[in-house]
């Protein structure tokens, strides 16, 4: 007979398999882990499955409890609360879609790779149900007020009422030093399929090259993948990077357009200067007139092998030509590239290849005090300073963020991610306004590129429990549906739902393919200023 330690030793494993604490049994949980790109999208879903004391139906009802958001950064601005954060997890009582008594929804985010790995990973070892396997969980940030800054209590921009707990400073166990402990991950995002990858990337610790990561095709024998939404994402340049008069120098504007061509030799770093393409250059000093005492050198903002959104990147628009592999700078204390001179545009590192949309943001932008995450394996601590000069890629609601005096969104074949877009002072040309109304036209009609559909991957075996299966499908059916996606703060703007796609696509690469029927979905525009 069993002894009471080993028996509550297997509960203890059981119930962490499940993804929960002995003493939490009455919750429902879901552990989620995996793209950043998903960020901003995971942390919204949760609030439309919990009822709530104000907004709209169906999840408006009299006296609930306010949803309790617990996040490990500071409160970001209005409009966009978890900004500053890489962990988020929900807590939901009485809640309304799931008919569960109380859920819990947790999220790191990780990368793409991670959102494949974690749920094909077996919980425990050889599945035996007893070892645990550090390669199937995660670390989360837990939902104790204790450990966590002033609440903040707020309407969104649907008028729901959500609590909010930043700064928090309790975690899960690590898997690497406590796996019996770690939470398991039961559904991870990835940007692409798991055959997308095949990425390479170079790091520096101080001056000491770490070597390559190299990131190839994902296992995915053991997961079952739905792809419930479409994933745009930005082409986003420094803001000295200007249309000008191949003539004299002499300042344009910003520029609308690249071709797909231009994107493979930016880079591939088949050109390495802003004035090899004619009719562009970099204004760094601003005068308002490119010469040669202004700094050509562009400087890549790149993500690192594992990103889905690098994955996505190479898919997409990389198609004749293999993204340069980069490399974090030597003394990598700052974010400092080397623009070098006019005659020496490349001497020093000129590419920054970061773990996160918050690195490429900062890497355009800059920013004075960044937070720096403890997976961080090649970390910027202090002062990053901005790159007028920068080429990037980024999540377009994130590309969206970027300071309109730092950068701005391009177009690419005269297609991006939200035409007439005038969010965070990125203000639309006139010509534009055909799309008032309908500024998704160009990803839903095939005019944009870069875009996936999101896969959000399940583990076979073992199977969830029956209420966590529960959750799961009310989780994916709620990211699938117009109207939740479409009113979605922040991210609403600019994803879509397949069901309002006139293309779709079996590959992350391709080929775009036309829908036979489409119905209740805007058509397609038939007169368009397709300018870019």
């Amino acid at each position: 007979m069993r002894s009471m330690k080993t028996s509550m030793a297997i509960l203890a494993a059981l119930a962490s398999i499940a993804g929960v604490a002995v003493s939490a049994q009455a919750q429902t949980v879901l552990n989620v882990a995996g793209a950043s790109a998903a960020k901003p999208f995971v942390e919204e879903v949760p609030v439309t499955l919990c009822n709530n004391p104000t907004g709209p139906a169906p999840t408006q009802v009299g006296g609930a409890t306010a949803p309790r958001i617990f996040m490990d950064g500071s409160l970001g601005p209005a409009g966009n609360r978890l900004a500053n954060s890489k962990f988020i997890t929900w807590v939901c009582e009485a809640t309304n879609v799931v008919g569960l008594p109380s859920i819990v929804v947790r999220y790191q985010s990780t990368s793409s790779s991670g959102g494949i790995d974690k749920p094909n990973a077996f919980p425990t070892v050889n599945n035996d149900g007893v070892t645990p396997n550090p390669a199937a969980r995660e670390v989360y940030v837990l939902e104790n007020p204790a450990s966590c800054g002033a609440p903040t209590t707020e309407l969104d921009a649907l008028g729901r009422t959500r609590q909010f707990y930043p700064s928090c400073t309790q975690f899960s166990p690590s898997p690497t030093t406590n796996p019996a402990g770690a939470l398991v991950v039961n559904l991870g995002v990835s940007d692409v399929a798991a055959t997308s990858f095949g990425q390479t990337s170079v790091g520096y610790i101080g001056s000491t090259l770490q070597g390559s990561i190299v990131v190839g095709p994902r296992a995915d024998g053991n997961i079952t993948s739905s792809r419930p939404v479409v994933v745009p994402f930005s082409i986003v340049l420094g803001s000295a990077v200007k249309l000008i008069n191949p003539a004299g120098g002499s300042v344009i504007g910003p520029v609308r357009n690249l071709t797909q061509l231009q994107i493979e030799a930016l880079f591939s770093r088949n050109v390495t200067r802003w004035t090899q393409f004619s009719g562009i250059g970099a204004d760094t000093n601003g005068d308002g007139v490119v010469n040669s005492s202004d700094n050509q050198t562009i400087i890549l903002c790149q993500r690192r092998a594992g990103s889905g959104t690098k994955a996505a990147f190479d898919q997409t628009l990389m198609k004749d030509a293999n993204e340069h592999t980069g490399q974090t700078p030597t003394g990598s204390g700052s974010f400092n590239l080397t623009l070098g001179t006019p005659a020496t545009p490349t001497a020093g590192p000129t590419t920054l290849s970061g773990i996160s949309n918050n690195d490429v943001r900062d890497c355009i932008q800059g920013n004075a005090s960044p937070t720096i995450p403890s997976n961080d394996p090649f970390p910027f601590p202090g002062v990053r300073p901005a790159h007028p000069t920068a080429a990037a890629y980024m999540e377009a609601e994130q590309a969206a963020t970027v300071s309109p005096a730092a950068g701005y969104v391009v177009a690419v074949d005269g297609g991006k991610s939200l035409r007439n877009d005038s969010a965070n002072g990125h203000v639309p040309p006139v010509e534009e306004a055909v799309y008032f109304g309908n500024e998704k036209e160009n990803i839903r009609c095939g005019k944009q590129q870069y875009w996936v559909f999101e896969a959000f991957n399940t583990r076979n075996v073992p199977p969830a429990g029956a209420n966590e299966q529960i959750l799961i499908s009310a989780f994916l059916t709620q990211a699938e549906s117009p109207s939740i996606i479409n009113n979605l703060p922040n991210v609403g703007r600019y994803w879509v739902s397949p069901q309002e796609m006139h293309v779709t696509k079996s590959q992350d690469k391709g080929p775009v393919n036309w829908k036979s029927n489409v119905s209740g979905a805007p058509a397609c525009l038939t007169a368009v200023n397709d300018r870019p």
